[in-house]
């Protein structure tokens, strides 16, 4: 499910819905034949793919879905669920995956409230949305997250490992998504130094799993080479949330080892990091260190002082 979103550091979730209402909007289109040709793909495997321009109200917690949105009753069931909307108006994007009676049904929604942030990089954006779509009808699938007490954690730990799948495929297809992330970056980090907040010891779990999706989609995909203020952005996070360091690492560590483009390698990775995700800083209930996951490593087994597998 997911999706580029904002970048915030005090990351709400759970938000109350206190209304959806519907609002008339006129379709448009795909803004490149590319897309359309990744959509069509997905859709011949006998799925849908629908595109909906929906408007937010962060004031009010309100989901706009125009009349003429496909499956729009399905889709109005799914934001009906407080922590799901609220994921989502804080969000560019989101991906929804749905099994209907006939057939599998993808929701890749846009944040028109916030389109003035995205407006010349919606063609990227769609990609990685699309990407998530399409991950899904291959059955790399991330967790359900509809009806989840907290949707977040199983939004940012399918995240977490499928963009590594997704950044090599937008990036085959020729989409140009690492600017408008590192563009995204680049704000969230100044925004994130002219704050004078706490460590994030009292941080919602949610907020602190956003962080730490972040932080290891950072570490995996990028570094001083390729992004600038890499080292920057490392030290500030190491500096302002220093509970969630040993996860991060351990998270990263693990998946630098794993080839996750089989899909049972996938599962058990997707597995672990729900695992560790449930028992990060910041989560109501902290389970005991769960056993080591059992994922083929494609480099020699280690073992962190947490009792983590890495």
């Amino acid at each position: 499910m997911t999706r580029p979103r904002e970048l915030p550091w005090t990351m709400l979730c759970c938000l109350p819905l206190l209304g959806l209402t519907f609002q008339a909007a006129l379709a448009a289109p795909l803004p490149s034949e590319r897309l359309e040709t990744w959509k069509r793909e997905i859709e011949q495997r006998g799925e849908q793919l629908i595109v909906a321009r929906i408007e937010t109200d962060r004031e009010t917690n309100q989901v706009r879905i125009p009349p003429d949105t496909p499956r729009r009753a399905l889709l109005a069931q799914l934001l009906a669920s407080p922590g799901l909307a609220g994921q989502f108006v804080q969000t560019h994007a989101m991906t929804l995956n749905q099994q209907a009676t006939e057939g599998r049904v993808h929701f890749v929604l846009l944040n028109m409230a916030r389109a003035g942030e995205f407006k010349d990089a919606e063609e990227p954006l769609l990609a990685h949305e699309f990407g998530h779509a399409w991950l899904d009808a291959l059955g790399f699938r991330s967790p359900d997250a509809a009806g989840e007490a907290q949707p977040c954690l199983a939004i940012q730990a399918g995240d977490i490992v499928q963009h590594i799948l997704i950044r090599g495929e937008v990036a085959r297809r020729g989409f140009a998504f690492r600017d408008y992330w590192i563009r995204n970056l680049d704000q969230a980090l100044d925004a994130l130094k002219k704050e004078d907040a706490p460590d994030g010891a009292g941080a919602s779990g949610c907020d602190s799993l956003a962080r730490i999706a972040l932080w290891t989609d950072v570490r995996l995909a990028l570094s001083a080479d390729s992004w600038s203020r890499y080292g920057e952005f490392d030290q500030a996070f190491r500096s302002r949330f220093p509970l969630l360091a040993e996860t991060v690492d351990e998270l990263v560590t693990v998946l630098k080892a794993v080839d996750v483009t089989a899909l049972e390698r996938f599962r058990r990775a997707l597995a672990y990091v729900l695992r560790r995700l449930a028992a990060a800083p910041g989560m109501e209930e902290r389970p005991a260190a769960p056993e080591a996951p059992d994922i083929p490593l494609k480099t020699k087994a280690c073992l962190m002082p947490s009792g983590w597998l890495c």
